[in-house]
């Protein structure tokens, strides 16, 4: 199973952007932490870290279109946030903060949407379903095929030590398919890479053909008695 699970993994240079930009973005929130008073209550700090954390991540995203991921702000709730969308493969990033002392999150609606169909993308591959579902309860959908069934991960960081992991929920969230740490994999070559641009029709600013007769000049007839 594993070979399919490493089919819906972040790729190497995709994972390096973002991890490289998580690390800017906690380097930042250092930085304006250690201007800011010793107020007796912090709540602002975890807060600043996650909204200094997805700045990083969507402008290294939007600065790397050649990787074909596109970033998008949502909110769930008063709870804002932002998803990545590999648009070849179907596959939905989200970028977290990992709660003190906890491997897993507590399940949520918006952290459910993206694992709803991670059984069901696996299953689509060729996943054997013994070996992925075991024991855990699942409900079979319609065939729709692979390329329409998303695939949901989740990049969370530690927010006091500079562990970050990348991994996938089940659909019930009770565990994780998979969990890696992925700290040191930043390429450092990632930068060479030469983009690649795909234009679209509609990229192209239509340019209007001057007319002809702007470039005709008509002279007047002098004026005879």
């Amino acid at each position: 199973m594993n070979a399919y699970i490493e089919k819906c993994m972040l790729l190497p240079e995709q994972r390096s952007i973002i991890v490289e930009a998580i690390v800017k973005g906690k380097k930042e929130y250092q930085s304006i932490n250690s201007l800011i008073p010793d107020f007796v209550t912090k709540t602002y700090q975890p807060r600043m870290q996650y909204d200094c954390v997805n700045t990083y991540v969507e402008k290294a995203i939007k600065e790397n279109p050649h990787t074909q991921l596109k970033v998008t702000r949502r909110k769930a709730g008063f709870h804002p946030y932002i998803v990545i969308h590999d648009t070849v493969r179907n596959v939905f990033i989200l970028v977290s903060r990992l709660p003190k002392y906890k491997h897993i999150y507590s399940p949520s609606r918006y952290r459910g949407d993206y694992a709803s169909a991670n059984y069901a993308r696996l299953l689509e591959m060729g996943a054997p379903q013994e070996e992925l579902l075991s024991e855990s309860p699942f409900q079979a959908s319609l065939s729709l095929g692979e390329e329409y069934a998303p695939f949901g991960i989740i990049v969370s960081y530690d927010s006091t030590s500079d562990a970050i992991y990348e991994g996938a929920l089940q659909p019930d969230q009770k565990d994780w398919i998979y969990n890696e740490d992925i700290t040191k994999s930043i390429i450092e070559n990632a930068r060479d890479v030469v983009p690649f641009v795909s234009y679209k029709s509609s990229d192209v600013e239509p340019r209007l053909k001057q007319s002809v007769e702007d470039d005709i000049v008509v002279k007047l007839k002098d004026k005879t008695d």
